[in-house]
């Protein structure tokens, strides 16, 4: 586990992302960032549209939020959050952040984030306020760990040592674009939802 900080509030983790669609490597990092850091409760929100992707999400809203809750199902220390959905738009972190704090008083909240990310956080909108609610929680991409830390008063952050998986949303879109199957890279009751809803089927051609 990584070294706790000095509350001993329970600890509330929070995991966002388009989850379009979620897949293995999105359960082993959150199943991973439970264990490390010790999480009392993930919450996994998907976004309504990610604010730095151009294109329409591959999947509907509706269908990214059901096929987390099914995984939220088989894990007892994983929900879904879906507050970003419900508001149909997109949302900044920080708002999205205050809903949890909201929801979950009296907790330390940890924001799960990959390196790289992690190092542009002073481009973020309203910083200044997050890193006062949350403390960070940076897992790697690739084994190039970034090893500086944005210079931010009052940060807090703890590094996961997590296990690098080479698999993308992008790919898994790629790969049902192509006829291919994807049973290998989605979590088994994410596709069995995909299946029995007859989506793992390519997109027409706009």
């Amino acid at each position: 586990m990584l070294d706790s900080s000095s509350t001993s509030l329970p600890r509330i983790g929070f995991f966002g992302g388009s989850f379009d669609p979620v897949h293995n490597g999105h359960l082993s990092l959150a199943t991973q960032a439970i264990e490390q850091a010790g999480l009392a409760t993930l919450l996994l929100c998907p976004a309504h549209h990610a604010p730095l992707r151009s294109e329409k999400p591959f999947f509907k809203a509706g269908d990214r939020l059901a096929m987390l809750e099914k995984i939220a199902h088989e894990h007892a220390k994983i929900e879904v959050f879906p507050h970003e959905i419900l508001q149909g738009k997109v949302c900044f972190t920080r708002d999205t952040l205050l809903e949890v704090a909201e929801k979950f008083p009296e907790t330390e909240i940890l924001l799960l984030l990959g390196a790289d990310q992690f190092a542009k956080l002073p481009q973020w909108k309203f910083i200044d306020e997050l890193v006062k609610l949350v403390t960070f929680l940076v897992f790697s991409r690739s084994s190039d760990m970034i090893s500086s830390e944005p210079l931010l008063p009052e940060i807090k952050f703890e590094r996961m040592n997590n296990e690098l998986i080479d698999l993308s949303s992008t790919l898994v879109r790629q790969k049902i674009q192509n006829g291919q199957s994807v049973k290998n890279e989605i979590p088994g009751p994410a596709y069995d939802y995909l299946d029995k809803h007859s989506l793992l089927q390519p997109a027409p051609a706009s």
